[in-house]
């Protein structure tokens, strides 16, 4: 049976407020999940089940499937979908919220396009050894950028800090219900050995970002002690990640220092 047949035989309609914008074609559920290369060995987190398109896919691979969804009412659509799957998990609650996410695994998503930026911070947060995440074209050139370019920021210095990215795919908007406005990419991303404070990390990035036209020397202001005889006249955009570390190492000792 089709996406679109399930949800009209449980009548399901659509919630704007949570952006649902479900993927309805096996052929790309089949090419994503393939990209994460899963064994009956992995446990592999789903973000967004919807009507469960993607995670029934990822059942067949005989991986133990996780997937997190947080509205109730696709309940009837999943558990026909995925009745005789014993390996799949579904829970409904906000993976925002949720606290027992299992770490370390793989998350295989089509991220909800609503809440891209904050889902992917908790990627980054739950040290997910590898994703294969579905999201808008423009988010996925944010994330892949390169500094100099103009989307060149936030984003893409936090996740390209934890992990190496490389677009797969494009998938073209004709291939969800309903057709969002935008194209989707399918993106990998697989974790570095870094030894980065999260938390610390993500709060210097966002300061040196906070007013992206302005120099550093302008954003660093309540610091520049502590960064006496460098050159600051750059702005973020212009930095290398090694160049963002560099700094970020500075300030990191100078706060440790000052709390002593």
């Amino acid at each position: 049976m089709k996406t679109s047949d399930y949800l009209k035989k449980y009548n399901i309609r659509l919630k704007k407020y949570l952006g649902q914008v479900f993927l309805s074609d096996d052929r790309v559920a089949r090419r994503i999940v393939k990209e994460a290369n899963l064994t009956p060995n992995d446990v592999v987190v789903e973000i967004g089940a919807g009507a469960g398109t993607l995670t029934e896919e990822l059942a067949k691979t005989g991986a133990k499937v996780v997937a997190y969804e947080i509205d109730e009412s696709l309940a009837p659509v999943l558990q026909e979908r995925l009745a005789r799957y014993t390996n799949v998990e579904i829970r409904f609650e906000d993976f925002l919220k949720a606290k027992d996410v299992p770490e370390g695994t793989i998350c295989v998503s089509n991220i909800p396009y609503s809440i891209t930026g904050p889902i992917i911070e908790k990627i980054i947060e739950c040290e997910f050894e590898k994703a294969i995440i579905m999201v808008q074209k423009e988010v996925a050139e944010r994330i892949l950028a390169n500094p100099g370019k103009k989307v060149y920021g936030y984003l893409s210095v936090i996740v390209q800090a934890f992990y190496d990215v490389r677009k797969t795919f494009d998938v073209s908007k004709s291939h969800f219900i309903p057709n969002p406005e935008v194209d989707s990419t399918v993106m990998e991303m697989k974790r570095k050995e870094v030894n980065l404070d999260y938390r610390r990390f993500k709060k210097f990035v966002s300061m040196i970002f906070s007013k992206k036209r302005k120099t550093l020397r302008n954003n660093l202001r309540p610091f520049l002690s502590v960064f006496e005889g460098l050159d600051l006249s750059k702005r973020a955009e212009q930095l290398t990640l090694g160049e963002i570390f560099e700094l970020y190492e500075i300030w990191r000792r100078s706060v440790e220092c000052s709390r002593e």
